[in-house]
């Protein structure tokens, strides 16, 4: 048997930061460019990522316990899912897996598509696929979740929930101190079985409006800016908590002008929400916003659209929505001239082919 897995990478649309709170969402899109991973049957179980060059081996139904950084995710993933596999009396077998990505550019830096979640989903669906093939979309989620915090520590899991279910999402952050208190003594069957407090993913359909990515040729480090917004968060408690709640507001916004597909409505979400990421960026010290992403904002604001940050900021992608093809494409020229590199990507949806 041999199967190929495409799952897009992720970008951030509105609602950073704050959606790394319980209850608070934001809003995704999945892109189409991809972490490809190709399975098939094999005498003894291998993982090979050629950008790493070597590969890691494991017995079948035990743990996979690597050296390096690099396999941290995609093994926790295999763990994981391999852990969720026995409880359920599913017999394995040795696999082959190899894993290809598109979500870095020719010369090594990512473009901050959210690699390692759509890695560890990549695997978490390419296991069950393969063992278990009618595991809901839910339980897949929570299990790649789950291998993801392992690892990571924090984080929302929005960037799991758009690579798992790929186009235009709202993604509102489950309780994760309710996961935390339960992670050390509860089963994976547990929190399969059980409702995530708060959690909730809702896809969504959007307007025929131009969207546009553009990369300022920056990657940054998203868990250190995260970090230092946790400092601020803890020395002005009041100020955050102003910012969790204007961030709702926005958001709640967005989604009611995608709703009625009313675009005044919706590119003034995407304005609020860039100004209250601009003044928590002042507040805590921190430089969300880069002369290249307010280059970015502008340019699209000046064409009649709505421009931001993606993500963390820092550099890396921004994003822009255009009242139509005509405003998009001066929009393009425009980044171009001030050397930001407008990225020609569409919706992502995850590919599986047996």
């Amino acid at each position: 048997m041999k199967m190929e897995i495409k799952i897009p990478g992720k970008l951030y649309i509105a609602g950073e930061y704050a959606v790394v709170e319980s209850g608070h969402t934001a809003v995704l899109a999945a892109v189409d460019r991809y972490i490809t991973l190709v399975l098939e049957d094999a005498p003894k179980n291998e993982l090979k990522i050629p950008h790493y060059e070597d590969q890691v081996t494991w017995k079948t139904g035990e743990e996979l316990k690597t050296d390096g950084e690099h396999w941290s995710f995609t093994a926790e993933a295999i763990n994981t899912v391999t852990a969720y596999l026995k409880a359920q009396g599913i017999s394995l077998t040795p696999i082959k897996m190899t894993i290809q990505t598109e979500l870095i550019d020719a010369s090594g830096f990512k473009y901050g598509l959210g690699s390692s979640a759509a890695a560890t989903v990549a695997v978490v669906d390419a296991l069950l696929e393969k063992f278990a093939p009618n595991t809901d979309i839910l339980t897949r989620f929570k299990l790649a979740a789950l291998s993801h915090l392992v690892v990571q520590g924090n984080g929302s899991c929005g960037d799991i929930a758009s690579c798992m279910y790929g186009g235009f999402i709202a993604y509102t952050t489950f309780d994760q101190e309710w996961i935390k208190r339960h992670l050390p003594y509860e089963s994976l069957d547990w929190f399969i079985k059980n409702d995530w407090p708060a959690l909730k993913i809702e896809r969504l359909t959007m307007p025929d409006w131009p969207f546009l990515v553009g990369w300022t040729g920056k990657p940054v480090s998203t868990g250190r800016l995260v970090s230092e917004i946790q400092l601020f968060k803890q020395k002005s408690p009041a100020a955050y908590k102003q910012f969790l709640d204007d961030s709702s507001a926005a958001v709640q916004k967005l989604l009611a002008g995608l709703e009625k597909q009313d675009q005044t409505m919706a590119f003034e979400a995407i304005k609020e929400n860039r100004r209250l990421l601009q003044n928590l960026g002042l507040q805590a010290g921190v430089q969300i916003e880069t002369e290249l992403l307010e280059k970015l904002a502008q340019i699209a604001v000046d064409c009649s659209g709505a421009g931001k940050s993606s993500g963390s900021g820092g550099g890396d992608c921004g994003i822009a929505f255009l009242p139509d093809s005509r405003a998009a494409e001066k929009v393009k020229s425009a980044w171009q001239e001030t050397g930001i590199m407008p990225l020609p990507f569409r919706t992502g949806q995850v590919s599986i082919k047996k």
